[in-house]
């Protein structure tokens, strides 16, 4: 039995740092000719091969001289066709499993296990070994019984050597499995419609103006208005002197010309005097003045783009739209195991049905009613993208904006426990970093963001009901003054006839029954 054969029996793996050195016999111990053996199997459980490859030498004259310094997994990247086993999570398949991953058709479909699965069979050809690859429903989560499902089950049992989905890195999977290289970007985000921040009436038409401004306003029509109240008994006056018709002067004809002239509908009498011409030339400037800075303070409000409102999960549970997950498992796990107040508090009160169900949808449902507004729809983002680059309107993409749940997070590679082959991998990994081929895969897999095309952007506004509430208060509450002030008028003008038909006839009867003294 030679050397070679004994070392058959050695259960050894493409990651072994084994030497065999030998030296001739033929030469003296001064002068040594060693001959240095790289020793490895590619997979010793898999059925692989011995490999014993020259190395190098030794000799004193001129020492070490080896062959090879590459990488040993470079210089082992012959696997002479092992198989492996391996698995990969899709929830639902209706085609070849093998033709489903060599597809393009719907990439926003299963994004991550397509891509991870293309980096693998990129090892595949790299290592030359085979690959049986099966499908699974879940990553692997803790089930009632205190097992893991799915792939971390495949892993922890060893029925599969490495996962072709990538996994999060999750603190109770490190004693059943190990990671590798990340080289998938998990970002799922809350996409939503910007809401319209839709103010009251009474701050739309108060807001123009500073407090201080409005009391400045106020003291200075209260000064006009006693200076016209002078003004005018002066005009009084004079002209009754000259018999001629006056202008009412009362309080409330006063405030009425003042009032209209400040909101630019014009005067109800036309002062005689020059000084109280001056004084309404001036009037209707400083009204209309004022009402230039008003009127352009509540155009521009209505014109310009709405403030972004909702900044954090805390704004979205606070805020007016409805909300929606998408149906997968990494986002309902995270809703189990959180401890986010704010993504509890926001799962109890806007997510969770009467079923713990109607709150998760597709990804087509939740987007389509992302669509038509009012809706906040968390989905990752390599998935909605191409939804809405196909079905959203320039306009609509122009009005989105995110919020994220939890962080931007890779996903790793992963091997059984102990493997022996996750430096192989990770130096496959690596290798495709170097080469570019992650980058290209992942610009292919990974949807980019649909841009909004600013110069094709409409401006639209639309006044609500709310906004526009205080006109026709206005208008009601003036008419419920006027008819208390007419009932009022009405009474006393029939009070006044009352009293004076009463007045009248006690006259009368006065009159009736006087006694006169008898005169010749």
């Amino acid at each position: 039995m030679n050397i070679t054969e004994k070392l058959k029996i050695l259960r050894l793996n493409i990651n072994s740092d084994m030497n065999l050195v030998i030296l001739k016999q033929s030469d003296s111990i001064n002068n040594a000719n060693v001959s240095i053996y790289d020793v490895y199997n590619p997979a010793f459980e898999h059925g692989g091969e011995l490999k014993v490859d020259i190395f190098g030498y030794y000799n004193q004259k001129q020492g070490y001289i080896i062959n090879n310094l590459e990488n040993k997994y470079w210089r082992r990247k012959n696997m002479t066709g092992v198989t492996f086993k391996s698995a990969v999570v899709v929830p639902f398949l209706y085609v070849p499993l093998n033709k489903y991953l060599a597809s393009d058709e719907n990439r926003q479909i299963d994004s991550m296990h397509r891509f991870q699965a293309n980096t693998v069979n990129h090892c595949k050809d790299m290592y030359n070994f085979s690959l049986k690859i099966q499908r699974t429903d879940s990553w692997g989560y803790i089930q009632a019984n205190g097992r893991f499902d799915g792939l971390v089950s495949l892993l922890e049992r060893r029925l599969v050597d490495f996962g072709s989905s990538p996994l999060l890195f999750k603190l109770d999977r490190m004693p059943y499995v190990d990671y590798g290289f990340g080289n998938w970007i998990l970002r799922s985000t809350f996409i939503y419609r910007k809401p319209k921040v839709t103010a009251t009436s009474y701050e739309i038409f108060l807001r123009p103006l500073e407090t201080e401004v409005w009391i400045v306003i106020l003291i200075t029509l209260g000064a006009i208005l006693i200076i016209l109240k002078i003004i005018f008994r002066n005009e009084v006056k004079v002209f009754r002197k000259r018999n001629f018709s006056v202008d009412d002067t009362t309080w409330s004809f006063l405030v009425l010309f003042t009032l209209g002239a400040f909101c630019q509908q014009g005067a109800s009498c036309y002062p005689k005097f020059l000084s109280s011409r001056i004084l309404a030339f001036f009037i209707f400037l400083f009204s209309i003045l004022i009402y230039q800075f008003y009127s352009a303070s509540i155009v521009s409000y209505l014109l310009l783009e709405p403030p972004r409102t909702i900044f954090d999960l805390k704004d979205l549970k606070e805020s007016s739209l409805r909300v929606g997950i998408e149906d997968i498992l990494i986002d309902r796990n995270y809703f189990v195991q959180t401890t986010d107040p704010d993504a509890i508090e926001l799962f109890e009160t806007k997510i969770k049905g009467s079923n713990n169900n109607s709150g998760f949808y597709s990804p087509e449902e939740g987007l389509e009613l992302v669509r038509q507004g009012g809706f906040a729809f968390h989905v990752e983002t390599s998935t909605a993208y191409p939804i809405i680059e196909r079905t959203f309107s320039n306009q609509d993409i122009c009005e989105l904006e995110e919020v994220q749940m939890y962080r931007t997070q890779p996903m790793f590679t992963n091997l059984q426990k102990n493997s022996p082959f996750r430096e192989m991998m990770n130096y496959c990994m690596f290798k495709q970093s170097e080469d570019g081929n992650m980058d290209r895969l992942r610009r292919h897999w990974d949807a980019r963001q649909p841009e909004c095309i600013q110069a094709a952007k409409k401006q639209e506004f639309h006044v609500s009901f709310k906004e526009f509430s205080c006109g026709p208060v206005a208008v009601l509450l003036g008419s419920f003054l006027a008819l208390i002030f007419l009932s009022l008028e009405i009474f006393l003008y029939h009070k006044q006839r009352l009293f004076t038909a009463v007045k009248s006839r006690i006259k009368s009867n006065r009159s009736v029954h006087k006694l006169y003294p008898f005169t010749k």
